[in-house]
């Protein structure tokens, strides 16, 4: 949910006309990995979602499964807040800003510090539309490899948010860091990396290939931001349902340890056979149905703008 709310802001704060002078492959490189979406109030509506999706995909149910992740969803929000009020909605919250902060501030600082460096060498900037294809994908690389690199370091934090939701001791966050890194050394504190970073690679290239997709069967047509927009995101919601998997493994591995109060450790396979498989394919269909609709909607509105000109 929180990657499909930065999608929408990352699209909504892009100008106007950013894409009208880009063509071909080099669509896919013309936002810089580094650059950070501006803040939005939506963050702070979805996390509810956030908390209630870590307490679906860890909690052992006893009885009989909901069918379908939605009911367990809107079951745990009921019951997080009738037992521990509004602030059980937004346990971890505060640690999850603190993430989002720290990782947002270093990708900032160091666009910043490519920028100038590259200016100070005398080159030209990297998103600029004159420069060579080569050069330009080489610096779009090396900017990726930093936000990666920069995603790494502050994974810990993203750690320590998501165990506090399901933790139910009274020790302070610093507290269970220096328990998780002495009991089981410092590299736990990195447990669901490699998922979390798989499913953030997958989902960005199915982004790029998408809005590439879009730009081109956009030309020749007289198509809109606002139906460039709405093509986007509901993409992007449908590509999410294929992702999610491997994110669910991330969030999953994250909680694990063997120390008291969280999930003991699973291997892979036994986690993905645990995963709300009947309600991703409800999402695809939901949202398979939700960007037909407008496709066809879209299609219905240029081909009416196209007898209006003819008459």
């Amino acid at each position: 949910q929180i990657s499909r709310v930065n999608f929408l802001c990352r699209k909504m704060s892009e100008p106007s006309g950013s894409s009208g002078n880009v063509d071909g492959i080099m669509v896919l490189f013309r936002h810089s990995p580094l650059a950070v979406a501006c803040p939005s109030p939506l963050l702070l509506l979805n996390y509810p979602l956030v908390v209630s999706n870590v307490k679906v995909l860890n909690e052992k149910i006893k009885g009989t499964r909901p069918k379908t992740s939605l009911a367990a969803t809107i079951r745990l929000l009921r019951e997080t807040y009738t037992s521990e009020g509004v602030l059980g909605l937004y346990k971890g919250g505060h640690i999850f800003l603190l993430h989002q902060a720290i990782r947002d501030g270093m990708r900032f600082v160091v666009d910043r510090g490519l920028r100038a460096l590259e200016r100070r060498l005398g080159w030209k900037k990297w998103d600029a539309e004159d420069i060579e294809p080569k050069s330009k994908r080489r610096r779009f690389l090396v900017r990726l490899a930093l936000k990666y690199s920069i995603d790494s370091l502050c994974y810990p934090v993203l750690l320590v948010s998501t165990r506090t939701i399901i933790k139910n001791d009274q020790e302070t966050s610093w507290q269970s860091v220096c328990t998780w890194s002495r009991e089981e050394g410092l590299l736990s504190l990195f447990a669901g990396l490699t998922a979390s970073l798989i499913s953030m690679a997958v989902e960005e290239a199915m982004e790029m290939i998408l809005a590439y997709c879009i730009e081109r069967h956009a030309k020749g047509n007289q198509l809109d931001v606002s139906d460039k927009l709405v093509l986007k995101a509901c993409g992007s919601s449908v590509l999410s349902v294929f992702t999610s998997p491997v994110n669910h493994v991330g969030v999953i591995q994250r909680c694990q340890s063997r120390l008291p109060g969280l999930p003991e450790p699973r291997s892979v396979a036994s986690i993905v056979r645990g995963l709300p498989w009947r309600g991703s394919f409800n999402q695809l269909l939901l949202f398979g149905g939700i960007l037909t609709l407008n496709v066809r909607l879209i299609q219905w509105k240029l081909q009416m703008q196209a007898e209006n000109e003819e008459e």
